[in-house]
């Protein structure tokens, strides 16, 4: 082989793995977008649960700070997936008409209220700040909202298509392009990508844990054991100093974790997938909320201390990998 198709070759390589990385970046910004909505969902449930005094403003600021969130998850759903782009974004539409109705009830609910329509032994209980959010929580994940007509079933949309669209078999196929190209764990059958170094150059000479600064990765696999993996990795883990994410290589068993462990509360989490095989209940602690699709199960913490983020990493890496 000449030197120019060598430089070919390897400039192929370069490109892939600098794909992979990007399209991995681009998932976590995705996860991100979804953290910023599920907290928006527990504000308001906490508005509405405590003893806080709200106004009209609050909610209608809630409905458009709900809408924004979703339009840039949908954004970044059809980056991911350019092909789901037109039956997304209509889905979208239909929420942002949810959302304008709403807002629109509201001020002909407190029209009528003040046109006194509301008699002194209904008025309190019916004010009309408290009905809009009671009927926003419903618009987001309410039990009695007809069927996938709520936020929380549009999300779970998104996610499996995103997650069939980067499914097993679009990384199982990169497998000889991680066996070439990246570090590896060899007890851990686990392959090694730095997600800001290796996809700027072509990776190379790195073997060890120890030559990749990642946090997460630190702890998920501090208290697993020594393994024989002789037939290649079963795993692909694509890292950086505050995020991991691991990916299954194995076609019987879809399995994706993606963290944030930077030590802020606010914006750290841990996000699973996995198949309907897998038991999410004897792989994760305590904690996590799970949510069950015709595809998959979703998984995730929110808003866990640094502590907790280091102790759920170390028993879902037991629980993987011994």
């Amino acid at each position: 082989m000449n030197i120019l198709k060598k430089m070919k070759k390897i400039g192929h390589k370069e490109s892939e793995i600098r794909d992979f990385c990007i399209q991995t970046i681009r998932f976590k910004k995705f996860l991100e977008n979804a953290r910023a909505l599920l907290d928006l969902f527990e504000d308001g449930r906490e508005k509405a649960l405590g003893e806080y005094i709200f106004d009209r403003h609050y909610v209608v600021t809630l409905i458009d700070s709900v809408v924004e969130r979703l339009g840039m998850m949908v954004y970044d759903a059809c980056v991911l997936l350019p092909e789901s782009g037109e039956a997304l974004y209509a889905t979208y539409d239909t929420h942002k008409r949810t959302a304008e109705n709403l807002i629109d009830f509201s001020g002909f609910v407190k029209k009528n209220i003040s046109s006194g329509d509301v008699t002194p032994e209904t008025s309190k209980t019916v004010e009309p700040e408290y009905q809009l959010l009671s009927e926003v929580l419903q618009w987001f994940n309410g039990k009695d909202a007809p069927l996938h007509s709520t936020v929380m079933a549009f999300m779970k949309q998104i996610f499996s298509k995103v997650v069939q669209g980067q499914g097993p078999n679009e990384i199982i196929k990169n497998r000889p392009l991680f066996e070439n190209c990246c570090g590896k764990i060899p007890d851990m059958g686990i392959y090694l990508i730095d997600l800001w170094d290796d996809g700027v150059a072509l990776p190379g000479g790195k073997s060890s844990i120890h030559d990749f600064n990642s946090i997460p990765l630190n702890h998920l696999l501090i208290d697993t054991g020594a393994r024989s993996v002789p037939n290649g990795a079963d795993w692909v883990a694509a890292v950086g100093e505050y995020q991991l994410s691991l990916n299954s290589l194995r076609a019987d068993f879809q399995f994706r974790l993606v963290t944030l462990a930077s030590g802020d509360a606010d914006a750290d989490f841990i996000f699973v997938f996995a198949d309907n095989a897998a038991i999410l209940d004897t792989l994760l602690p305590p904690g996590f909320h799970i949510e069950n699709s015709g595809y998959g199960q979703f998984a995730w913490n929110l808003g866990i201390s640094e502590k907790t983020i280091e102790d759920s990493l170390m028993i879902i890496g037991r629980n993987l990998f011994n």
